[in-house]
């Protein structure tokens, strides 16, 4: 399920940038740096897991994948195997995967509707 809804955020995003090019290099830079630190958040967690110490929240780890589209999360979750199993996190994954995509529809629809 999460896949699906990660193909419906890319294919959002693709048409938010293709459709603000004045936009173009602000949007794929800020996906650079976001997707950039939720990868190395999760490496971070990971590494502490193993050493068993201070781990960071699924929470802040929630929030920064929400912030970076999730474009990176599933890739990190399979790359490095990673809370794949842990139902509490995808769960956390799944609705932001959710909140994305209504938010990204609700702006295309008022771009839609305002420019009628």
């Amino acid at each position: 399920m999460n896949h699906s809804l990660l193909i419906l955020t890319l294919f959002l995003v693709t048409i938010f940038i293709a459709t603000n090019d004045k936009l173009l290099l602000l949007v794929l830079t800020y996906l650079l740096i976001t997707n950039s630190i939720f990868c190395f958040l999760f490496l971070l967690d990971k590494k502490r897991a193993k050493m068993d110490g201070q781990r960071i929240s699924e929470l802040s780890l929630s929030v920064t994948a929400l912030l970076s589209f999730n474009l990176s999360t599933l890739l990190m979750q399979e790359l490095i195997r990673h809370k794949t199993i842990k139902w509490q996190f995808n769960g956390k994954l799944f609705i932001t995967f959710v909140i994305q995509n209504i938010l990204l529809l609700f702006y295309f629809f008022l771009q839609t509707f305002s420019k009628i």
